[in-house]
């Protein structure tokens, strides 16, 4: 019987048994290293779009450019406004002596200061008729300045003062016949309502300075501005 070589049997299952023992040791190796999450950075890079500066200013910007043209499409909110102010005009005091009424027109112009109020300012030309036993008639062109200011939606004031040049003449006037004007100092007041956004109805008084005395009248006045 030959002898058996038992070397041989022992050798391969240590082999087998090495190999084995070095796969797991890889294994284990690997399963100890982190792993890189790439969804918590994600989440952590991502930043929401409302706290974007860039998004903030746009929004601001947007708000601004809305606003200026809700300004602009408001007929109210324009700085400068013309307007036509016909007026039926009454002689008071010893003014009704000479005349019983009269008639004007004004040229208007406003700068709104704000949504209270305007400063104003305004040329015109009146015309008196003369009594039947008068033999002058008056006329005079109005040069004043004042500030509308609104009591409310409805209601506003408008102190003013100017300078009015009068003049006088006899109605039985041909060219080259006798007339005078002098220009004196005007002070008026006027209160009325607001009728729509761009008219309005006034009473006035006037008082005009002159050399011994003074002449008076009131107004009724409609004002439209364009």
């Amino acid at each position: 019987m030959k002898n058996l070589n038992f070397s041989k049997f022992f050798f391969i299952p240590l082999l087998c048994a090495g190999f084995a023992a070095n796969a797991q040791d890889n294994n284990l190796a690997g399963s100890t290293q982190p792993v890189a999450s790439t969804t918590s950075s994600v989440a952590f890079v991502a930043k929401p779009a409302t706290v974007s500066p860039l998004m903030s200013e746009k929004n601001l910007f947007d708000q601004k450019i809305a606003f200026k043209n809700a300004a602009f499409a408001d007929g109210s909110a324009s700085t400068f406004g013309f307007g036509l102010e016909p007026e039926v005009l009454l002689p008071l005091g010893d003014f009704k002596k000479a005349s019983s009424v009269g008639v004007g027109i004004n040229l208007k112009a406003l700068y709104h200061l704000s949504d209270a109020g305007a400063v104003t300012g305004t040329i015109g030309y009146n015309y008196f008729v003369a009594k039947e036993d008068v033999t002058y008639k008056y006329s005079g062109i109005p040069i004043k300045i004042g500030y509308l200011a609104k009591l409310s939606d409805m209601f506003f004031v408008e102190p003013q003062i100017g300078l009015y040049s009068l003049r006088a003449s006899f109605k039985d006037d041909e060219e080259g016949g006798i007339s005078a004007s002098t220009t004196n100092l005007l002070l008026a007041a006027k209160v009325g309502i607001n009728i729509g956004e761009k008219s309005n109805l006034g009473v006035s008084y006037n008082y005009i300075k002159v050399t011994g005395g003074s002449f008076t009248f009131a107004g009724l006045s409609y004002l439209f501005t364009f």
